[in-house]
């Protein structure tokens, strides 16, 4: 004989059965999650006490508006207001403090955008576990690249109303006075975040337009100062010595010339270098490879977006972000650096995208927790400890 279930039982019996098959599928990613956890500080603590300390990031602290309007000398000048001498452990102190704050505001993110529910949880593992993404991040400590990451999670994080545009470009601005190149580096990608949070989402305007604009000029004349009149007017001894009376630990006097180079130099400079970097963009393509798995879920977000607006601007947008890039490797050689950047300002633009509402309900989990497929691609992802800063591993 057969007993009707009482109102409601069967329904609690199958979500009670489907945690369960969601608990039991994401086994094996918690455990790719605790080697993240270990392999991460792990970076850290090889980088401050094992590495050598070859940073050109010292000089950036010490390096200030002393002699007029210089690029990359915001740090240095904020700094400056506090105490005349830096130590170089104060570019560990910021850098993982940054990084720290990063990864907080990263995770508060990812919890805003698509929640810590437990079908999300392998995309979870496998961004934040990324070898271009924080374990990269830990190995390039003195480099600046993080702040434009910093920003972009910001913008998505704040409240998006009428001075949220405004906000966002002073940062930018303050991005571009850290270092120029996150002009190119970042910047788009926090464009495009402001575009989907401010413009898309409310409905966009022609006043919107033109405040937009007027904010994109803004950054593009505080880009075109740092890069093309941010030289230092004295010369190479007078800036050393400087330096060096701000210093308490030795410096690399070869590093100042990034404060005389110009566009032409960097350019030979790079160029000279191409042929034994070029053999190694293999390498760069097969770590693009392995995150097959997030460029499908991409793909299928752009797809299911509601209006041809939205899907054409997301498009647009993730071909301007990696345009961007073409100049940036013609001018500069650290080739992982920018790679690794890249692949997490797709990463950000996945969380914009994700903003946007699709045209059903998504019931399939981003990444299927028993695929075999994104169950290896997983795991070697997660062996990877980095990728680089100039060259790969």
């Amino acid at each position: 004989m057969e007993f009707a279930h009482p109102p409601g039982e069967g329904t609690l019996t199958q979500a009670v059965r489907s945690e369960l098959h969601d608990s039991q599928s994401n086994r094996p990613w918690r455990w790719m999650f605790a080697f993240d956890c270990i392999i991460a500080p792990a970076a850290l603590l090889y980088t401050v006490f094992v590495d050598s300390p070859r940073y050109p990031g010292y000089m950036h602290l010490l390096v200030t508006y002393h002699f007029g309007f210089v690029r990359r000398a915001l740090v240095g000048t904020v700094l400056s207001w506090f105490t005349d001498a830096i130590p170089f452990w104060y570019v560990y102190a910021i850098a993982i403090a940054a990084w720290i704050v990063t990864l907080v505001l990263f995770v508060a993110v990812f919890r805003k955008v698509f929640g810590f529910k437990p079908e999300n949880f392998p995309l979870f593992v496998f961004v934040i576990g990324s070898p271009f993404f924080f374990k990269n991040f830990a190995i390039a400590l003195g480099h600046f690249d993080i702040y434009g990451c910093l920003w972009a999670l910001v913008a998505l994080l704040i409240p998006a109303g009428a001075l949220y545009p405004l906000v966002i470009a002073g940062g930018c601005v303050v991005l571009v006075l850290i270092h120029h190149l996150h002009f190119l580096l970042y910047i788009p990608t926090i464009g495009f975040i402001v575009f989907v949070r401010y413009g898309l989402l409310p409905g966009f305007s022609a006043g919107k337009a033109v405040y937009g604009i007027a904010l994109i000029l803004l950054v593009c004349a505080a880009f075109l100062v740092a890069a093309f009149f941010g030289r230092v007017p004295v010369p190479p001894e007078t800036f050393l010595a400087y330096v060096r009376s701000r210093a308490l630990d030795p410096i690399d006097p070869s590093n100042a010339w990034m404060w005389y180079s110009t566009l032409e130099q960097e350019i030979r400079s790079t160029w000279e270098r191409l042929g034994g970097h070029a053999l190694r963009f293999p390498v760069y393509a097969l770590l693009i490879a392995l995150h097959f798995p997030i460029g499908r879920y991409l793909k299928a977000l752009i797809v299911k977006l509601p209006t041809k607006l939205m899907r054409r601007s997301s498009v647009v947008a993730l071909a301007a972000i990696t345009a961007a890039y073409i100049p940036i490797c013609i001018v500069a050689h650290d080739y992982a650096r920018w790679v690794s950047s890249w692949a997490v300002c797709m990463f950000l633009a996945m969380h914009a995208i994700r903003l946007l509402p699709p045209t059903a309900t998504e019931n399939a989990p981003p990444l299927a927790p028993d695929s075999k497929t994104n169950l290896v691609l997983g795991w070697i992802v997660t062996a990877i400890p980095r990728v680089g800063v100039t060259i790969p591993f």
